[in-house]
């Protein structure tokens, strides 16, 4: 199993802010989908008042949701022969914190692949909004059709050693 890197020590607020830029949304959607206002947003963002804890979580899942997202419409582009129940065997719900890998590229969530895959985790890198896999070392490989199509022969030839 790949080392995972060390999350990066980010304040919420900045965290937040990531967050929101990631999205697309201005401070004015975000809070209509907090279901509260733009200032206080605005405040959280800039330190004004703290964010609760429940806040950052629900921002968190909007994040997992968005990474499903764009990691289930990378694979389907890369391998448009994949099923929708092979996708969902073959990777994690991602993590939603930030990490850097060892060249200090700040990406975005985690993706484990699964089952038995151990080489990379999926990583979305922050610059580019390109997905990478990460080895034991953190060097980086882009996710492309070749990649894609290397994990999906490793997981399978994986399942077919275990016993039933």
């Amino acid at each position: 199993m790949p080392i995972p890197m060390l999350s990066v020590p980010i304040s919420n607020p900045e965290e937040m802010k990531r967050y929101r830029n990631f999205l697309g949304l201005t401070q004015s959607e975000l809070a209509s989908e907090l279901q509260t206002t733009t200032t206080s947003v605005s405040r959280w963002e800039s330190e004004i008042v703290p964010i609760a804890p429940m806040t950052m979580a629900h921002l968190r899942e909007m994040i997992v949701v968005r990474l499903q997202q764009e990691i289930k419409g990378l694979v389907a582009a890369l391998v448009p022969k994949l099923t929708i129940s092979r996708y969902h065997s073959l990777f994690s719900v991602p993590d939603a914190r930030f990490t850097k890998d060892r060249d200090g590229h700040l990406y975005l969530g985690s993706v484990y692949i699964d089952p038995g895959y151990k080489r990379h985790v999926l990583y979305l890198r922050v610059d580019d909004r390109k997905w990478y896999g990460l080895d034991r070392d953190e060097r980086a490989t882009e996710v492309d059709e070749e990649f894609l199509r290397g994990v999906i022969a490793s997981s399978y030839n994986s399942l077919a050693r275990i016993p039933t």
